[in-house]
């Protein structure tokens, strides 16, 4: 008896859900009587053996599903010691799991690697397959990743909505401050240039990426150079911007999360503090925060699409024995915009980061490049229209949906 295993690991986003729908969809497709389970909260579902039946939800629960931002299986932080992989090795085993779909990014391609290892030393013939998820498109070995395009479109949204509104005041100058999420990488911050690709004679925007370092003296002079243009200034900072010595804007109050990384936020008050200190200007901080990567109402169709397309190819993957690999997407420069999928061996992607190419920003002039624009707008393409009830959008919740009368939630199977 062979059953399957889906995990969903790291931060939640918009389409991650329309990726295990893909998965449990190509699985029945194959097998209708097919045992698939869902890990209840990431790697501690998987220490815990706190497993759903997803084969179990009828095709309207997955489709409410699918439409669902945030991770529905649930995710957490933790890290892995050799006991817990032995451990999880163990429940696989007692669950007779043998094809494992971990989604993630960087870290969670590592623990995939991890796992396949520990099933090797185990003597148990586990099949694993990454499927790629993380918003901060800095995963290796793949054009971009689902959930980056639909975070990407709406922060270049709210830019553009924060436009109108700051133009609608006649006279006085505003320094509106952006900051978006990105520890290591720019790609979020380097978004919101779509919101500037018109001319305009009263906003003017500088961007501040990771890849490069942030010089407060400079950045201070382009802003009283704009105040005295008569415009206003959109200041976007990734959170994980450093400064010339290479520490943290916000480093002197760091705190640190489960796996020892720094927690990151501040940046923006930072900078509102020390150009309040400078200039006498109307100074406003928006952190979209964890908003920008659950927004399903701006979501990108293509995003979404290929979220799902990632849990089908996965599926195909495995059944032709693939292991060990995760699920490339290559873009056909041939076509205007086209995706191919291929496997990509764990090794090649575990511990690298993608960071934006050099030359798709000017640090002179603090903006992106044609060429980076050019990488962004086919994938942005297209609205995602959820479900409504009320009004509203309609969501749903694993530890709610029903099936045949039964309430899938935690612990429908559970290893002593």
């Amino acid at each position: 008896m062979a059953n399957s295993l889906i995990v969903q690991s790291g931060g939640p986003t918009a389409v991650i859900n329309s990726t295990v729908v893909g998965v449990v969809q190509a699985i029945l497709n194959r097998n209708d009587r097919a045992q698939i389970y869902g890990a209840l909260g990431g790697i501690e579902g998987m220490l815990k053996a706190d497993f759903i039946r997803l084969n179990r939800l009828t095709p309207h629960e997955l489709e409410l599903l699918r439409y669902t931002p945030g991770a529905a299986l649930g995710t957490c932080r933790y890290k892995l010691t050799p006991d817990d992989l032995q451990k999880i090795i163990h429940h696989l085993k007692e669950a007779h799991i043998t094809d494992l779909y971990y989604i993630g990014g960087n870290g969670s391609m590592q623990v995939a690697t991890l796992l396949k290892e520990e099933a090797l030393n185990q003597g148990y013939a586990l099949k694993v397959i990454g499927l790629p998820k993380t918003i901060d498109n800095d995963l290796f070995g793949t054009d971009h990743t689902p959930g980056f395009a639909s975070t990407a479109k709406y922060l270049a949204t709210m830019v553009l909505d924060l436009k109108m509104d700051v133009s609608s005041y006649v006279g006085g100058q505003r320094v509106t401050i952006v900051e978006t999420m990105g520890r290591h990488t720019g790609w979020l911050a380097g978004a919101c240039q779509l919101a500037f690709l018109e001319d305009d004679d009263f906003n003017e925007c500088l961007i501040y990426l990771p890849e490069f370092r942030f010089d407060l003296s400079e950045c201070l002079r382009k802003v009283e150079r704009l105040l005295n243009s008569k415009k206003n200034v959109f200041l976007i900072v990734a959170e994980g911007v450093k400064d010339l010595q290479g520490s943290y804007l916000t480093s002197s109050h760091l705190k640190y999360d489960a796996l020892n990384r720094p927690k990151l936020g501040g940046a923006s008050t930072y900078l509102k503090e020390q150009i309040e200190a400078r200039f006498k200007v109307n100074v406003r901080v928006i952190e979209p925060s964890i908003w920008q990567r659950s927004s399903v109402t701006l979501a990108s169709q293509v995003d979404f699409l290929e979220a799902y397309e990632v849990g089908q190819q996965a599926v195909n993957f495995m059944h032709e024995g693939k292991t060990n690999v995760m699920v490339g997407m290559n873009r056909r420069e041939e076509t205007n915009y086209d995706i191919d999928y291929s496997c990509i061996p764990l090794s090649w992607i575990a511990g690298k980061e993608k960071t934006v190419p050099l030359t798709w920003y000017s640090p002179k002039r603090n903006k992106m490049t044609q060429q980076f624009i050019e990488y962004l707008l086919p994938l942005i393409q297209g609205e995602v229209r959820p479900k409504t009830k009320y009004g509203l959008p309609h969501y749903s919740s694993l530890y709610e949906l029903r099936s045949e009368g039964e309430v899938v939630k935690c612990r429908l199977y559970n290893v002593q």
